[in-house]
């Protein structure tokens, strides 16, 4: 008997984890959302659309192929994007999204390009949370790839 109890509690866990990492796709689609929203507002140069993507409190991160972590202020951020005159890009390739509740991870592999011309990609991750029905990205942390790019890209 006890045999059983450790075989339905396996099946009912792998279920679980199954809803979380296959959200459907109304749900995917408003969670991708304020991502899409933030790259729109970097294309269009708006300080404010991309300020309200995020949380009050959220982290802009970067890691580099050794591990180091910096931190970059959102609303300065948002200010040097204004005021840049170049044409910035970022192309996601491709996006994983789990969620649970009011919690979101999303996974994005992206090409950025500076006027047109490729400068750098590699993968972003997202985490974002529910807040009065909307979704908010709460940290963002990426990293460019070492590689060629060209090969990065094609792999997606």
């Amino acid at each position: 008997m006890p045999n059983y109890r450790i075989l339905l509690t396996v099946i009912l866990s792998s279920l679980s984890l199954a809803s979380l990492a296959h959200p459907d796709d109304q749900n995917t689609a408003n969670i991708m959302q304020p991502i899409k929203n933030l790259f729109d507002g970097m294309r269009e140069h708006d300080s404010s659309k991309i300020l309200q993507q995020f949380t009050e409190s959220a982290l802009l991160q970067r890691t580099d192929k050794n591990g180091n972590v910096t931190s970059t202020d959102i609303q300065q951020f948002s200010r040097n994007i204004s005021q840049s005159s170049a044409f910035l890009d970022e192309q996601l390739l491709n996006h994983v999204v789990l969620q649970q509740d009011s919690l979101a991870s999303v996974w994005t592999p992206f090409a950025f390009y500076i006027d047109g011309k490729l400068s750098h990609c590699g993968s972003n991750s997202f985490q974002l949370v529910k807040q009065n029905a909307q979704w908010k990205i709460h940290y963002l942390i990426d990293v460019s790839h070492s590689g060629d790019c060209q090969i990065f890209i094609q792999a997606y």
